[in-house]
């Protein structure tokens, strides 16, 4: 039998950008401000992984294959930004002079751009409380400027692809992985453990305007 909660249909959907050293955050707890939001992306479209992986079959005399061969693993993700702002122009013109106004306007210069810029990427779906994310473990790259769409009936969108580059060392990483409940950060959930006005009492027992070492009297 399958398991239908290992399937889900997504209601929501964002892509996040941070600098390379940026800390991942871990089950389920909000991305923090060094994150930025690419913005509205084409549901439709969606978000499309290709693996590459080259391979080569080695035959001997006679035409019997022998053995093959598989290596160059790599690792690719397109999406469709909605959206003209900072975050997409960091990605398709990094080094731009562009400055946003945040109400739709925006000034500048679109320079030639940095094609070697870094990042790192996160990838999030979402149903109710229920999320799933793929964060690049290590960093990432524009790896094509595809197609720029304006026209009189569609919504102008772009697409995006970027090359997943894995960890160094014996067990090389491309992804930080997580399905499950969203969840507050560790601040918010201390907060609510200890209840709003109670803090320092760590024992619970003393109730509002109460003192220890006192009956009352």
């Amino acid at each position: 039998m399958g398991n239908a909660s290992n399937a889900s249909v997504w209601a929501y959907a964002d892509v996040f950008i941070a600098p390379v050293d940026a800390v991942i955050p871990e089950g389920g707890r909000p991305f923090g401000p060094e994150w930025e939001q690419v913005g509205l992306l084409d549901g439709e479209e969606g978000f499309t992984e290709t693996v590459e992986v080259e391979s080569e079959d080695l035959y001997a005399w006679g035409g019997v294959l022998v053995a093959s061969t598989h290596n160059n693993f790599k690792v690719t993700r397109k999406f469709l930004p909605f959206e003209d702002n900072k975050t997409v122009y960091d990605l398709m013109y990094p080094g731009h002079g562009v400055d946003f106004s945040g109400d739709g306007g925006y000034e500048g210069e679109i320079r030639v751009p940095d094609l070697q810029a870094r990042f790192k990427i996160a990838f999030e779906t979402r149903t109710g409380d229920l999320v799933k994310r793929t964060v690049s473990a290590n960093y990432a790259q524009v790896a094509e400027r595809g197609e720029s769409t304006e026209n009189a009936t569609e919504l102008a969108k772009r697409e995006i692809t970027v090359a997943i580059y894995p960890t160094e060392g014996d067990e090389p990483t491309l992804f930080y992985t997580y399905k499950g409940q969203v969840r507050p950060d560790d601040g918010e959930e201390e907060e609510e453990e200890n209840g709003p006005g109670d803090p320092g009492d760590e024992d619970g027992e003393n109730g509002p305007g109460e003192e220890d070492g006192g009956d009352g009297e």
